[in-house]
């Protein structure tokens, strides 16, 4: 960082906001950079012709140039062992995308296989088959903002929503482990739907949830869901991974049969009221889930502005560079210089 004796004078002058120095005492070497102007190092040959020969334009502007090398190699050499460097910042930048924030299913259920039978890639768990699914849209979405959260029976923020895809790929990894216990859906939106809360609405925003099963929600829990989804402006995309248990949300229930015994069917018809755009993705194979993967990497959203995060940038390699060009030149006014007089 700065040293005590000129850290104060920069920031009362606001040259270190955006910029600083690695060590300051190096500065007091930049006085040396005018002992080129007021000394003569020139060879002296003692010929009293000299003196009455006329100046030599070119000699002179050689000469200039000589003390202007030397100057610029001394203060290249004090700035580049000061260790400048450009502060780390943040870039505004727009792309085409969207605000997604993934919410994924990690109930005991999820490692089940799903409906089909006989078909051994559908034998596979759905937990496995959404997270190879999943890493794929979070790779196509370029210029997507996401974020992901997992709930089973409580909610868990797997990864803030942002343009770092290698922290969601890192969550996708860690469900590995398998799911347990049961499956809170309300509670897994209402954590997504949070991280809204302090962000622009500078693109579409999208909820992909993926669950194999529904949840009895009552009345406050509605009415809470419902408000969160339109003031947030969020849209819902469920990929409903249906089990051999599951119903099936293609059919209507027969007449005067109870609702509530079907949960994926209660909560598909409360998602219908939500007065924002959803749309249900039932998925009984793994092909059906990356059709409605690739579907939903499709959208048409508006322009999405986000920060993108700049790393410290070091300076003295410049200056290290331009010093050794100020002693290149150096070095060939050197080869001109008259060693000896000649007879």
């Amino acid at each position: 960082m700065w040293s005590e004796a000129t850290q104060p004078w920069l920031l009362a002058s606001g040259y270190g906001e955006h910029w600083g120095l690695t060590q300051g005492w190096p500065l007091i070497l930049l006085p040396l950079a005018i002992l080129p102007w007021v000394l003569h190092g020139q060879m002296n040959f003692p010929h009293p012709a000299l003196q009455g020969l006329p100046e030599d334009a070119l000699s002179a502007w050689l000469d200039r140039l000589w003390k202007i090398a030397l100057s610029l190699l001394i203060l290249s050499l004090a700035l580049a062992l000061t260790g400048p460097y450009l502060k780390s910042s943040y870039v505004e930048k727009v792309g085409r995308g969207a605000h997604v924030m993934i919410v994924l299913d990690r109930s005991a259920s999820m490692n089940e296989p799903f409906v089909k039978k006989g078909d051994a890639q559908a034998r596979e768990p759905k937990m496995k088959v959404a997270r190879n699914v999943l890493k794929t849209l979070v790779a196509q979405g370029h210029d997507d903002l996401m974020g992901m959260v997992t709930f089973s029976t409580s909610p868990i923020l797997a990864a803030p929503l942002g343009n770092d895809r290698g922290y969601v790929q890192a969550a996708l990894d860690a469900t590995e482990a398998g799911g347990m216990g049961f499956t809170a859906v309300a509670r897994g939106l209402g954590m997504a739907l949070d991280y809204f809360a302090d962000q622009p609405v500078t693109g579409a925003r999208a909820m992909v949830l993926v669950s194999d099963g529904g949840a009895h929600l009552d009345g406050k829990t509605q009415d809470m869901l419902r408000a969160m989804f339109m003031r947030q402006q969020a849209s819902l995309y469920w990929i409903y991974l249906r089990s051999e248990s599951g119903v099936s949300l293609k059919q209507s229930l027969a007449e005067g049969e109870n609702i509530d015994a079907y949960p994926e069917y209660a909560l598909h018809e409360y998602f219908q009221t939500l007065n924002v755009p959803y749309r249900v993705y039932e998925a009984e194979n793994p092909e059906a889930v990356m059709a409605a993967v690739r579907d939903i990497s499709k959208l048409k959203n508006k322009p999405t502005r986000y920060l993108e995060p700049v790393s410290r940038q070091d300076l003295s390699q410049y200056a290290y560079a331009l010093a050794w060009l100020a002693s290149v030149l150096l070095l060939a006014l050197y080869g001109l210089e008259l060693k000896r007089w000649q007879a």
